[in-house]
C-alpha cells in the first residue's frame, strides 16, 4: 500500500485536525475531531502528534532485522520506554540506511495509555505524523502541533528523531537554546555538520523569530506554511502499528461482522431450502398424480397380463421340456451310482418331487440329496435332508424338493 492511495490524518498547529485526501496539494481539509473524519473507502492512516507518538533515532551495529529487532528493543528499555512485542507491538522500527558495520534506524513508540479520542476503528495504520511529510534534508523542523513545538531531525530526508520541547508561546532565546542543545546531540549521532538549516513551519512565525534563530544558532533559517505528504512512501514492508483498543474493537467489529453475514447467508439458505422443498413437493405431487393415472388406465390391461403370467406358470410343467417327469427321473438315475441306492418310490406333483428309496447306509443317502441340490436341474428345487431310518442293514429314506 502507498501513501498515495490513502487518506492521511495529520494534527494543526491548534487544536483540529487535517484530512490529506490522495494526490491533495491544498493543505488538506480542516476537522474538529478525528472521530469526524468519514469513512471514505480509503485506507485511514493517521499522523500521530509527539504528545501520542514518541519517535527515538539510533545507530546501531549493523545485524540481520531479528538480532537488530532485540538491540532496538534493549536500548529502548534501557531509556525506560515500554514495549510490547508479538501482535499487540506498540512500536515499530524503520531502517533508515545501513552500512557494513552500522545501522541508522528510527523508532515509533504509541504513547502508554494511548489517548481514547485517537483510537479509530476505520484506521488502517498509525505512525508519527512528521513520518508521514516531506521533510527538508539536512534541516531540523520545528513545528506547531495542537498548541506546542516539535522538534524533528531526519537522516536524508526521512524522519529520524522528534520530541516535544517548549509550548507555542515560547520566546525566541528559548526556542533557540533548546535547538542549540539538541543539534549538539543529534551530530553526535548523524555525525558534525549533519544538520546545516532550521525550517519552520506555519505561518504564525513572526520575522524576529527567524532572526534571532539564525543569529543564536548560526543555521539558516526559513518558514514554510506546511510540508506537503511524502507521496513516495511505500509501507508493503511495514508491520501494521496498531494500539491495543483500535486492535480490540476491529477484532470485534469484524467477529460481528462475520457474525451478521453468516446470519444472513444461514437465512437465505433457509429460504432457499425451504423452496426446493415446496418445489420439489410439487414436483412429487405432480409426478404422483401422473403415476395415479397412468395406473388407472393401465389396470385393466395390466390385470390380464398377470392372468396371462399365471396360467403360463401353470402349464410349466406340461411345456417345459426339464419339467417333464420322466426327464427329471433321467436326471435322477444318472445321479445314482452303480450300487448302493435304490428308488422305490418316484412322484412329482405340480412344483415337488418325492423321492423315496433305500441307501446301503446313511452316509450314502446324504450324499445322494447333495448331489441333488448341486445338479444343474435339479439344483433348482429347494431339497429337505433325508432323515434315513436304519433298518435290516439299509437306511430308508425319503427327499423332498420344491421349486423355488
Amino acid at each position: 500500500m502507498s501513501f498515495a492511495a490513502s487518506t492521511l490524518l495529520l494534527p494543526s498547529p491548534d487544536a483540529t485536525w487535517r484530512v490529506w485526501k490522495p494526490r491533495s496539494t491544498s493543505g488538506g481539509e480542516a476537522v474538529e475531531t478525528p472521530s469526524s473524519v468519514a469513512n471514505q473507502g480509503k485506507p485511514l492512516v493517521v499522523g500521530l502528534p509527539a504528545t501520542a507518538c514518541r519517535t527515538v533515532g539510533m545507530i546501531l551495529p549493523n545485524a540481520d532485522h531479528e538480532i537488530l529487532e532485540q538491540i532496538i528493543i534493549t536500548q529502548l528499555e534501557r531509556k525506560g520506554l515500554k514495549l510490547e512485542g508479538g501482535a499487540h507491538r506498540n512500536f515499530r522500527w524503520h531502517l533508515l540506511t545501513q552500512t557494513a558495520s552500522l545501522a541508522t534506524v528510527s523508532v515509533d513508540i504509541l504513547a502508554d495509555p494511548f489517548p481514547q479520542d485517537l483510537a479509530l476503528s476505520q484506521a488502517s495504520d498509525y505512525t508519527a505524523a512528521l513520518r508521514l511529510l516531506s521533510l527538508p534534508n539536512g534541516h531540523l523542523v520545528i513545528a506547531e502541533e495542537h498548541g506546542a513545538l516539535v522538534l524533528a531531525a531526519n537522516y536524508q530526508g526521512k524522519l529520524y528523531h522528534s520530541h516535544l520541547f517548549a509550548p507555542a508561546t515560547a520566546a525566541a532565546d528559548e526556542i533557540a537554546q533548546d535547538i542549540t542543545l539538541a543539534r549538539l546531540a543529534l551530530e553526535q549521532d548523524l555525525g558534525v555538520g549533519s544538520i546545516s538549516g532550521i525550517t519552520l513551519v506555519g505561518s504564525a512565525w513572526v520575522p524576529e523569530i527567524t532572526e534571532t534563530l539564525t543569529s543564536s544558532t548560526e543555521l539558516p533559517t526559513r518558514v514554510v506554511p506546511h510540508l506537503p505528504p511524502n507521496n513516495e512512501l511505500d509501507t508493503k514492508s511495514w508491520p501494521q502499528l496498531l494500539p491495543a483498543s483500535v486492535r480490540v474493537a476491529q477484532t470485534s467489529a469484524s467477529r460481528r461482522g462475520n457474525l451478521i453475514r453468516f446470519s444472513i447467508l444461514g437465512g437465505l439458505l433457509f429460504v432457499a431450502m425451504g423452496f426446493l422443498a415446496f418445489a420439489y413437493l410439487r414436483f412429487q405431487e405432480k409426478t404422483a398424480s401422473e403415476l395415479e393415472a397412468a395406473v388407472e388406465a393401465t389396470a385393466e390391461p395390466a390385470m390380464q397380463v398377470k392372468k396371462t403370467v399365471e396360467r403360463w406358470k401353470a402349464l410349466a410343467p406340461a411345456i417345459e421340456p426339464r419339467r417333464y417327469p420322466m426327464f427329471i427321473l433321467a436326471e435322477i438315475t444318472k445321479l445314482m451310482p452303480p450300487s448302493g441306492i435304490v428308488i422305490r418310490d418316484f412322484e412329482i406333483k405340480d412344483n415337488e418331487i418325492d423321492i423315496r428309496g433305500e441307501a446301503r447306509d446313511a452316509q450314502m443317502a446324504f450324499q445322494f440329496v447333495e448331489d441333488l441340490q448341486k445338479h444343474s436341474v435339479l439344483g433348482q428345487y429347494s431339497w429337505s435332508k433325508p432323515q434315513p431310518t436304519v433298518r435290516d442293514k439299509t437306511a430308508q429314506f425319503r427327499a423332498q424338493g420344491k421349486r423355488q
